[in-house]
């Protein structure tokens, strides 16, 4: 991709996947429509929607031939941007949920650091937008940084698996690399290596970390730019902690499976395992919050946290977990897990689901 001239040559793919979004779709393809680098394709897949949101693109689609829209049943989120990836066109790919949106100048400027640097990736913060307010959700404090293909590995690809020393401090923070928006992709590593997401009721969340685990092997130089693009509308429905999924923690087993199997295909470091080992301790927030959603009672509720924290898994990844780096809370937390004292873990639990709301 060496010495494209950003102005009339390179096309982005810009893949929206729509599911019941008709309250924010016509802001965020406005932003889209409104890009000043004009040469993109957004590529919305309406994933079985049962409001107006397949109306709304096709109002759209006939206002702007840029406009591409793929209709099929609702399979998921992780199936929609599969076949958005088979259909895209450009030679790099951008991710936008149907509900957040781009400033203006996103692609124009983010395209260029791309050739700029002759980056395999571009990875940029976001806003968060809440109902009345806005924050800057900060992931490096730099204006740029640039990863050779050693510290790829080191420092970026290894994330995807979990955290190690000092990244534990905020273990609220740990996934801040995850998501599939903030990034440019080239689309020929994505479909030449048949980089693909996992189906959610396979593994429950994190398809947008796994995809950059695959895609991010073959990275060979990213780029760090620290400019806020992207704008993530936070409400209560997107979260996990706001509604119980049964089937969390089988699907999360499902999860530490493909990444200890991964682990040993491609013959990782014992920094991966370790960082996988930490991942699944940290994960008793996660499961613990799915379960304080829940109907159940309070005895069910630190029963179901017993089962988990008592599981041969959870023994042996805390077996390991070092408390050092953690706030004194999150060291409280976490020993609680460690030493199976589920009653403490729920208190302190529902002390965090009250202030997360």
């Amino acid at each position: 991709m060496r010495g494209i001239n950003v102005k009339s040559e390179a096309t982005v793919s810009i893949i929206v996947p729509v599911y019941n979004a008709e309250q924010y779709l016509s802001e965020c393809l406005d932003s889209l429509l409104g890009q000043t680098y004009k040469k993109i394709e957004i590529l919305c897949v309406n994933d079985g929607s049962k409001d107006n949101s397949l109306q709304i693109l096709r109002e759209y689609q006939k206002r702007d031939v840029r406009i591409k829209v793929i209709d099929k049943i609702n399979k998921g989120v992780s199936r929609a941007r599969n076949d958005a990836i088979r259909a895209a066109t450009g030679e790099y790919i951008m991710y936008v949920d149907s509900d957040d949106w781009l400033d203006n100048k996103a692609c124009e400027t983010i395209l260029k650091k791309m050739v700029e640097t002759n980056a395999d990736v571009i990875l940029f913060p976001y806003i968060r937008e809440n109902v009345n307010s806005s924050l800057k959700k900060e992931i490096y404090g730099e204006d740029e940084i640039i990863y050779d293909e050693i510290e790829v590995r080191r420092k970026l690809h290894r994330r995807y698996i979990g955290a190690l020393g000092k990244e534990l401090a905020k273990p609220e923070n740990v996934d801040a690399l995850c998501p599939v928006w903030g990034k440019m992709y080239k689309t020929d590593i994505i479909k030449e290596n048949n980089i693909q997401f996992i189906d959610l009721e396979k593994i429950g969340t994190y398809e947008d970390g796994m995809f950059n685990l695959y895609y991010f092997e073959y990275v060979t130089k990213a780029v760090y730019y620290n400019k806020y693009f992207y704008h993530y509308r936070k409400t209560n429905n997107q979260s996990i902690t706001t509604r119980y999924n049964e089937k969390l923690y089988i699907q999360w087993n499902c999860l530490f499976d493909l990444m200890e199997k991964y682990i040993a295909k491609k013959e990782l470091s014992k920094e991966y395992k370790e960082a996988l080992n930490n991942r699944i301790s940290l994960s008793i927030l996660g499961l613990g919050l799915n379960i304080i959603a829940s109907d159940y009672n309070c005895i069910r509720k630190i029963q179901e946290i017993s089962k988990i924290i008592s599981s041969e898994r959870y023994r042996n990844a805390y077996k390991n977990l070092q408390f050092k780096h953690f706030p004194i809370y999150w060291r409280l937390f976490y020993k609680f897990a460690k030493y199976r004292f589920a009653p403490g873990i729920y208190m302190l639990l529902k002390v965090i689901f009250v202030i997360r709301g």
